[in-house]
């Protein structure tokens, strides 16, 4: 029965990830049904959020194989797996940043 709870967190991500990458895929192709939060940036910022996590979904399911198989995980998983995280950050982290700056050209100067 031990095995039972070995496999389950591999079994999990073999049906979550791919739902995840379908999803992300789904906004992909209709970026007009992307979140509220999301849509308030610029297209190609909606493209990395959705390319980042279809990566990461592509990820958590090779790890699922990789994991209920017991075969060693080849370097690609590693880099979606990898990627995608990097990418949702950039979506993230970069147009704040810029919002940021844009909201302080607006700024008074303070005498």
């Amino acid at each position: 029965m031990d095995w039972l709870w070995d496999m389950f967190g591999d079994v999990a991500l073999l049906f979550f990830g791919p739902l995840v990458a379908w999803t992300a895929w789904e906004r992909w192709r209709h970026l007009d049904r992307a979140p509220a939060w999301v849509a308030r940036v610029p297209r190609w910022a909606v493209r990395c959020w959705a390319a980042g996590i279809v990566l990461l979904g592509i990820g958590m399911g090779s790890s699922g194989v990789y994991g209920v198989t017991g075969l060693p995980e080849p370097w690609v998983v590693g880099f979606c797996r990898a990627v995608g995280p990097v990418l949702y950050l950039f979506f993230v982290w970069l147009p704040s940043i810029h919002g940021a700056r844009r909201r302080g050209d607006r700024r008074s100067p303070v005498s």
